[in-house]
């Protein structure tokens, strides 16, 4: 019998890989068990979700790393920034599902609903511990295709499949400057690896340079468009006010993660050769993206389109942090999206208990005298709202400091003025809405859900919120320790 070898020795440290495996594995079955699932008892299929995500957080936890650890032919990498950035993106997802629950139980195809959120966050698992872009693609595209169909998933619903259409179109024209960036990147270095790409680089000739800042463009636009940067977060609006609302916390939060690792590892990796060229650009992304989601948040009289503008504004302040272009920047990224991610899914939360009786909860005018019938709910959402316009002491204030010190050691004072100038800006459309809850008389009958689960993902957010507003320190120091091998 011939003496067949396989032509790829065994791949090193393939445990590493074990958080993305239970996924993947787990995802497939629960595919397969929500067809003996009753509609009656479709919320069990969310349960074994979230279960699976603890799955995957316990096998993180337990194989956190000191250092950097690569796997899969150098294909992956593990350390500790991927763990971390992990940790939010299984938090993301399981509260998210948490908030789906209530809101999907009247709808049909709820299990491949949840399955499909677990293959998103599976795609962003892989995006943030890729070393190549040839995995970063893969998982891009993984989460990408997924969050389309998620966005889409009321078909009934005119708006929903309307915002589904145009998010793939333009998502598809990103893939494509995307891929094309790194069709040049490739072209000149030879190479897919980062590392290798930012080597040779380096050492490029001058006749080389104009296709590496061709390729750079295209890389940068691709990446702006998945994180909603300006002027490539023109598909934001109308996906967020289309997509069912938890989706719409969802993607308010997950993908923002996954998208600003992704960053942060391409610019030290792949890109230091063009640093001065990069920085020029994003700055002047950062400029538009904060001026664009700030100012037009303001026009909006629907709350999920002004919170998609006022993702746009948050993502560029925390541009800041890449732009500052140190560690304590890239920690500050880290602080920033941990914060943000939990305002949000808190104030989303709210927003979801909201939709009873043929009310979305989605008008400005439907928050009108919260406070008079539900004082805790008003609380709640007006922690959350001044949060996110970063009023001191509050986490949302340590979020902002975070990136904005950063940059300033960094000597982008000027860009920090420009900063707070639009943060202020932002706190006028926050603080408007608390003006509505507190200070205008109610216009529909508040009947909130009794969800337990709900009511809890409220208090759990919002005593978050108070307790990093007065002790930031642990979660700041955690942030950089996630930072460990990485620079």
């Amino acid at each position: 019998m011939a003496n067949v070898t396989f032509p790829f020795p065994f791949p090193d440290h393939l445990i590493t890989l074990l958080p993305e495996m239970i996924v993947a594995v787990l995802a497939m079955i629960l595919l397969l068990v929500d067809l003996f699932i009753s509609k009656e008892n479709k919320v069990w299929t969310a349960y074994l979700a979230i279960m699976a995500i603890a799955a995957a957080a316990v096998a993180t936890v337990q194989l956190y790393p000191a250092g950097s650890i690569e796997a899969f032919y150098g294909f992956f990498v593990f350390d500790p920034f991927a763990a971390f950035s992990k940790l939010l993106i299984f938090a993301a997802t399981a509260i998210s599902i948490v908030l789906s629950i209530d809101y999907m139980k009247d709808e049909n195809h709820v299990g491949e609903y949840y399955v499909l959120m677990l293959f998103a966050m599976l795609g962003m698992m892989l995006m943030v511990s890729a070393t190549n872009f040839i995995i970063l693609y893969l998982g891009m595209e993984l989460m990408a295709l997924c969050i389309y169909v998620l966005v889409g998933y009321q078909r009934e619903v005119l708006r929903s499949n309307e915002a589904a259409l145009k998010y793939f179109i333009l998502g598809a024209l990103s893939s494509g400057m995307l891929l094309y960036g790194i069709t040049f990147l490739y072209g000149v270095s030879g190479s897919f690896d980062y590392t290798e790409m930012g080597t040779a680089l380096m050492s490029a000739d001058s006749s080389s340079h104009a296709a590496v800042l061709l390729g750079l463009v295209f890389l940068l636009a691709g990446l702006a468009f998945k994180v909603s940067m300006a002027p490539f977060h023109m598909w934001t609006p109308d996906a967020y006010e289309g997509a069912p609302t938890p989706i719409t916390a969802f993607m308010s939060v997950a993908p923002k993660v996954a998208g600003f690792v992704v960053i942060i590892r391409i610019a030290i990796d792949a890109l230091p050769a063009v640093q001065d060229e990069y920085m020029t650009i994003l700055i002047g992304m950062a400029v538009l993206t904060m001026a664009v989601g700030n100012l037009a948040a303001i026009a909006q009289r629907n709350i999920k389109r002004m919170l998609a503008y006022s993702t746009v504004g948050h993502v560029g302040f925390v541009m800041l942090g890449v732009i500052a272009g140190n560690a304590d920047g890239y920690a500050g990224i880290l602080v920033y999206l941990s914060i943000y991610l939990i305002m949000t899914l808190g104030l989303f939360a709210i927003i979801i208990l909201m939709r009873r009786d043929g009310i979305q909860g989605e008008l400005l005018d439907d928050f009108a005298g919260l406070s008079k019938t539900r004082p805790g709910y008003a609380l709640a959402m007006g922690l959350f709202l001044f949060s996110l316009g970063g009023i001191p002491f509050l986490a949302g204030f340590w979020a902002k400091y975070a990136v904005f010190i950063a940059a300033v050691e960094a000597g982008h004072l000027y860009l920090v003025l420009y900063a707070l100038l639009f943060s202020a800006v932002g706190a006028f459309y926050y603080i408007r809405v608390v003006k509505y809850i507190y200070f205008d008389e109610a216009r529909v009958a508040f009947n909130f859900s009794d969800s337990r689960l709900m009511q809890a993902t409220v208090a759990i957010t919002a005593i978050a919120i108070v307790a990093l507003g007065v002790y930031p320190d642990p979660l700041m120091e955690v942030c950089k320790q996630a930072l460990v091998g990485l620079i």
